[in-house]
């Protein structure tokens, strides 16, 4: 059985206009992928179809979680998900029409009957992820933080000279 099927959404049939679907992606749909840089979450998609003759246009929305490790204390944390909003245009044809290519739009024949979004969902979710995992320790009163390695990584950093190089480049502007 295909683990995306609840992912795949049916074109061929579909009534022009607006569709709403919601998704809730847990780590059972982040571990399908291959080396997934998600194992762990809570993520909901809405995804917004807007189908129109010539083209569909998806509108995805993710929010929610993802369980990680903080890259400064090494403690287990919920990273929330960054400006997770994205648009998919598909357009009926073939790929390249009139220099149209780009990472947003895909290109599909009127004979294609659904659209398998598992892989539109995954790497939205990713591209929401934070370049850094780490966790605003001053936001909560009871932070998940491993205050030892916070202490002892405070102390190293104010052992440290400051680098002349930086000094000299601050000035800049």
């Amino acid at each position: 059985m295909d683990p995306f099927s609840a992912y795949t959404i049916p074109i061929q049939g579909l009534k022009t206009g607006l569709h709403e679907y919601q998704y809730a992606l847990e780590g059972d749909f982040f571990r399908h992928f291959e080396g997934s840089l998600i194992q762990e979450g809570c993520v909901q998609a809405q995804v917004v179809v807007d189908k129109r003759p010539s083209l569909i246009i998806f509108a995805f929305h993710l929010s929610g979680y993802t369980q990680t490790t903080c890259d400064r204390c090494m403690a287990p944390i919920r990273l929330p998900l960054n400006n997770a909003t994205r648009q998919l245009i598909v357009k009926y044809g073939e790929s390249g029409e009139a220099g149209e290519e780009n990472e947003e739009v895909i290109f599909i024949s009127r004979e294609t009957s659904e659209i398998q979004l598992a892989p539109y969902l995954y790497e939205f979710a990713l591209l929401a992820l934070p370049l850094t995992n780490t966790y605003n320790c001053q936001a909560e009163a009871h932070p998940p933080c491993n205050q030892d390695v916070l202490r002892i990584l405070q102390s190293i950093t104010a052992e440290q000279p400051p680098n002349p190089a930086w000094e000299s480049l601050s000035g800049l502007q």
